[in-house]
């Protein structure tokens, strides 16, 4: 079978590889759609240091079901599924916790420890398919995974009574963020970026307040238009070290942040301060949530089809990356997905 894989930094090929098997508890899957990720370009440059060559990248993808191990009972051969990237052992102190992200024997498929779905056939747990209705077509099923992590971020977050909400990357998470921030009951959501591509998206997810920072400054302008005191939540889903540091700026005494966005390539500067000497809560999320996801894809309370602004197949991948059609958001690069 063919297979993108990643040999160190930079070096991102087409293969010809072995079809996996599936082992007890696990299924092959004749994949169908993988979207693109923004950390798939942190390993790609070399920044994201627990991937280790040879890889197959993608962990954000599904398929059909082709083959089941022995165990399987819950899937079967034929089934659509969408699959989970983070691999847990189910056993450690922090799986019985139900913190399955943090899994000391865990991995992430594409990332961290297992081969990934840039390939015909890719092979996942069981207990990482979720079936996929037929309501959801391959491009959305693409952008699941997108969803999914900042829907169990969000979950994470106490949103005020009236809340307001700053957030900062314009990205497909970014949006994410702005459309469960209103569902959340979020009165003001303020979207900050670069571009005025990304961030013309921001009224359709419930963003009320687009600010492209080279046009106005971001915190001059939420400070003015908060009475000074600055937001009740801030989520950093651009992952930059100015982004971050204007987040903080923009935070009300008291107020929670939530970094989401890869801060990969090493330590970064952060005034810290602020921190203690005004109480913030500071979460970090890497973790996702399948079903949640689905639901809101299925029923159409968060619409993703018109996010999906490339669509690949497997042989463009490579110079997709090596061109900087995804880093350089080339042609107004939203979101891509890979199609077989």
């Amino acid at each position: 079978m063919k297979a993108a894989v990643w040999n160190g930094p930079h070096d991102l090929s087409i293969q010809d590889v072995d079809v996996p098997s599936p082992g007890r508890g696990e299924v092959l899957i004749e994949t169908k759609a993988v979207g693109i990720c923004g950390s798939d370009l942190e390993i790609y440059d070399g920044r994201f240091k627990q991937s280790v060559p040879p890889l197959i990248l993608g962990h954000e993808g599904g398929g059909i079901v082709h083959t089941v191990g022995d165990g399987v009972s819950m899937v079967h051969k034929g089934d659509r599924v969408s699959v989970e990237c983070v691999l847990s052992c189910g056993r450690c102190e922090y799986c019985k916790k139900g913190l399955f992200g943090l899994c000391e024997n865990g991995g992430v498929l594409g990332m961290v420890g297992a081969n990934g779905e840039y390939a015909e056939f890719f092979v996942a747990p069981e207990k990482n398919c979720h079936i996929l209705p037929d309501e959801i077509s391959w491009p959305e099923a693409g952008v699941i995974d997108t969803l999914a992590g900042p829907a169990y971020a969000a979950a994470k977050l106490n949103f005020p009574l009236e809340s307001s909400v700053a957030v900062f990357g314009p990205g497909p998470a970014g949006l994410f963020f702005c459309a469960l921030s209103k569902l959340r009951g979020a009165v003001k959501v303020f979207l900050v970026g670069t571009r005025d591509y990304r961030l013309k998206h921001g009224p359709e997810f419930g963003a009320d307040r687009l600010i492209n920072v080279h046009e106005e400054d971001a915190v001059e302008s939420i400070k003015a238009e908060t009475e000074g005191k600055g937001v009740d939540i801030v989520i950093e889903a651009a992952g930059s070290e100015e982004a971050l540091n204007a987040s903080l700026s923009v935070l009300k005494k008291g107020g929670v942040m939530l970094l989401y966005g890869v801060l990969g390539g090493g330590p970064i500067s952060v005034n810290v301060q602020p921190i203690q000497m005004f109480e913030y809560t500071v979460l970090g999320s890497a973790t996702v949530d399948y079903p949640p996801a689905i639901k809101l894809i299925k029923t159409g309370k968060i619409k993703v089809q018109n996010l999906v602004s490339h669509r690949l197949t497997l042989d463009q991948l490579p110079k997709a990356f090596s061109s900087g059609l995804i880093e350089k958001r080339h042609e107004n690069y939203m979101k891509g997905v890979v199609l077989f």
